[in-house]
């Protein structure tokens, strides 16, 4: 009888312990959905109360500043890793900023008019697509037309509309774009070089302009404030270096493939597919979609290299350059970084989807420092080693 017991009791205690595991995890979805409902709560007063406009303007005054900390944020490496092989942080500091000026000026010369020339050839090709993919469409319905039903006429001809909608906002809307982006470079380009000095400045003596920074804080938050400058620092530098050199080489890549295959504006497609790249999973696809219908009303082999141009693209990226890059990433569950592309897109557009993983990772770092140092909740790792201790007993 006595056994029997002490079986019943174990088995209460692993039924328990399973209820815990079991609450702890909805705990743990309801605080994620809190946080996410807090978020576009915020954001959404912030929007009508026209917050963002005053940050706007802030940041837009303070730019040269921000410009300033982030570039000698991204050198600092590796002028700290030339003055341990004795070189004076001085000159590590000019021989790295005279490299990057120059590699600057390069991309800018050969880069900028091919770009602007096959923006143009692009919009000079617009009308042209939006006929050969309304007869595409119109093809594929004549294909399927036994198997469609009554609707399927309006659906072409919501289609047909959609196309030509599409092809008038291109051709009327992208030049004034590209000129606006154009107007914004030039007068941005003195803003961007009293960024480049204050950067340099900052480069001579990084250590202290930490510190300098930490000194104006309250100083019970210095150590905190510290800490968590070190942890965020090492884990945004790895994952913007990776996102970084990856675009690089997606970018690489797939004007290359885009070249052989034909594509016309091949340069623009594979710039764009760079750059979309940075937006975790959704990315390739925002960027990739695009230079594969552009590729089909050129024609059908057109079309099919360019999708292989991409999958390439894609398997180099999954298999070779996230492992080898980006193995020190920021560590978080795909569920969490759709929640923050949804929300960032919303508020944001295509910026938020860039930056909104960075930012997810900024506020998990500082909620886990926290957490390890004031044991606010436990986690399921936390929960399970206990449990284990508990059932071994």
């Amino acid at each position: 009888m006595l056994r029997k017991n002490n079986k019943k009791d174990t088995l209460d205690i692993e039924k328990v312990n399973e209820g815990v595991v079991l609450l702890n995890k909805m705990l743990k979805i309801m605080f994620v959905a809190l946080i996410v409902a807090a978020v576009m709560l915020v954001t959404y007063i912030f929007k009508e109360w026209k917050i963002f406009k005053f940050i706007g303007v802030l940041l837009n005054t303070l730019s040269p500043l921000f410009i300033g900390i982030i570039i000698a944020w991204l050198f600092n490496p590796i002028v700290t890793f030339l003055t341990k092989h004795k070189m004076n942080r001085v000159a590590a500091t000019i021989i790295v900023y005279t490299a990057f000026i120059a590699l600057l000026t390069v991309l800018c010369v050969f880069s900028v008019p091919t770009l602007t020339k096959q923006i143009n050839d692009f919009i000079s090709m617009v009308p042209s697509l939006t006929t050969k993919l309304s007869s595409f469409i119109d093809k594929i319905f004549e294909i399927f037309e036994p198997v469609l039903d009554s609707n399927a006429a309006d659906i072409k001809a919501s289609l047909f509309s959609t196309i030509v909608d599409l092809g008038k906002q291109i051709t009327v809307g992208l030049p004034s774009k590209v000129i606006t982006i154009a107007t914004s470079f030039v007068s941005g380009l003195g803003t961007f070089v009293i960024g480049l000095f204050i950067g340099l400045y900052m480069l001579f003596d990084f250590d202290n302009v930490s510190k300098v920074f930490l000194s104006i804080l309250p100083v019970k938050a210095r150590e905190d404030a510290g800490n968590l400058m070190n942890i965020a620092n090492k884990t945004l530098f790895n994952y913007i270096q990776g996102i970084l050199i990856t675009m690089t080489l997606i970018f690489i890549e797939n004007s290359i493939g885009f070249s052989l295959a034909g594509l016309k504006a091949s340069i623009l497609f594979a710039f764009f597919c760079g750059v979309t790249n940075a937006i975790p999973y959704v990315g390739p696809w925002i960027g990739g979609i695009p230079a594969a219908i552009v590729g089909f009303t050129q024609g059908v082999p057109t079309g099919i290299f360019v999708i292989i141009s991409i999958l390439v693209s894609q398997m180099l990226d999954n298999v070779i350059f996230t492992p080898l890059i980006q193995s020190k990433g920021l560590k978080l569950h795909p569920v969490t970084v759709i929640i923050a592309l949804l929300v960032f897109g919303k508020f944001f557009g295509i910026i938020g989807m860039i930056i909104a993983a960075p930012c997810v990772a900024i506020i998990k770092t500082i909620f886990m420092y926290f957490n390890d140092k004031y044991e606010l909740i436990k986690l399921n790792e936390e929960i399970e080693e206990e449990v284990e201790k508990k059932t071994s007993e």
